[in-house]
């Protein structure tokens, strides 16, 4: 069953008791974030879709400056209002021609053949990636934002994510690219690793990172 609109996961606050018994330095990191803030559901699919393939390899500012440009030419991001939109106005909004490749054969996907999208909550973790990687313009990081934020999938390590891995290095004082240090921390996380690198991400980006 997909997680409600704007609600919290029903995970949550278990997997915060856990983390905090588990790991004191994510234990102080949470507790400096607080209560008030949570991950939730509150785009469609293909907005989730369409807003990863916005951030790939680009800083959370420029994929917010980018995605905010697109609604004030539109309003409300959909596979319709996207099909329609000329190369030109969306090349307007900073786009690379690549991502408006990209965001245009989503949009004939979910307009042609919606029912690709289906029961894309049934399935794994690994199934959901295998499946989403069909398409172009997706691969591993973008059907992990997925995972996360439209599915509220609590276990997932985003390995390709920069933001996450400049966190984890700050905050556990690592040198840089030590992926089998970060790996063997976040073993620590047990069956809550998506919980962890959520609040991870605040320690660079207070706002709540969303998609």
């Amino acid at each position: 069953m997909l997680q409600k609109y704007n609600t919290k996961p029903k995970y949550w606050e278990d997997a915060k008791r856990f983390l905090m018994k588990k790991d004191p330095v994510l234990s102080q990191i949470m507790q400096r974030v607080g209560n008030k803030d949570f991950l939730t559901r509150n785009s469609t699919s293909f907005q989730t879709l369409s807003n990863a393939i916005i951030g790939q390899q680009i800083s959370v500012a420029a994929a917010a400056s980018i995605s905010q440009k697109l609604k004030n030419k539109i309003g409300s991001i959909s596979p319709l209002k996207i099909n329609k939109m000329s190369k030109v106005t969306m090349r307007n909004t900073g786009l690379s021609r690549q991502k408006i490749e990209y965001l245009k054969l989503l949009a004939s996907c979910f307009i042609n053949k919606p029912h690709f999208f289906y029961k894309l909550h049934e399935q794994s973790d690994d199934d959901v990636i295998m499946k989403l990687c069909e398409l172009k313009g997706i691969g591993e990081w973008t059907a992990q934002m997925y995972l996360i934020f439209q599915l509220n999938r609590p276990n997932i390590l985003p390995m390709a994510d920069i933001g996450f891995l400049n966190g984890v290095t700050k905050v556990y004082k690592l040198k840089k690219n030590n992926t089998s240090k970060i790996i063997e921390i976040a073993n620590n996380w047990g069956t809550y690793k998506t919980v962890a690198v959520w609040f991870i991400w605040r320690v660079l980006d207070p706002d709540v990172v969303q998609y």
